[in-house]
């Protein structure tokens, strides 16, 4: 299950651009060698599963907006619900390098070419 959060155009109340979050876990296998020791097998995380704006609404910063907002509640949400941090599978290279200005990495043995952001770095990010 999913959470879907939709921003709209005032006036028109035309849906704009929506994100969607829910649990997720990651096989340790698929981090980085220096982060799967001593670590849970699958890892509890985050799934940002989508994350669209209306072609009418694009380069108004509406997709950094609502990846901010998605970030954030996922970092509050992991104060009660545990996860080591927020993935997502970008559908294109382009999209990968919007996800790598926010701090996601790929995850190298992953052969669906996941991106992640550990909760520890949005914490620091978010404080600074």
């Amino acid at each position: 299950m999913s959470r879907v959060n939709v921003i709209t155009e005032a006036a028109s109340e035309r849906i704009a651009g929506y994100v969607t979050l829910s649990a997720a876990q990651i096989e340790r296998a698929f981090l980085p060698k220096s982060q799967q020791r001593n670590r849970p097998d699958p890892l509890p995380a985050t799934l940002l599963g989508q994350l669209a704006v209306d072609l009418a609404f694009q380069a108004h910063g509406h997709a950094t907006s609502l990846l901010l907002f998605a970030l954030r509640t996922a970092l509050v949400a992991s104060e009660t619900v545990g996860s080591m941090g927020v993935v997502t599978h970008p559908l294109d290279d382009g999209v990968r390098g919007f996800y790598g200005r926010f701090g996601f990495q790929d995850l190298p043995f992953d052969p669906r070419r996941a991106m992640f952001v550990r909760m520890v770095d949005l914490r620091k990010s978010f404080r600074g």
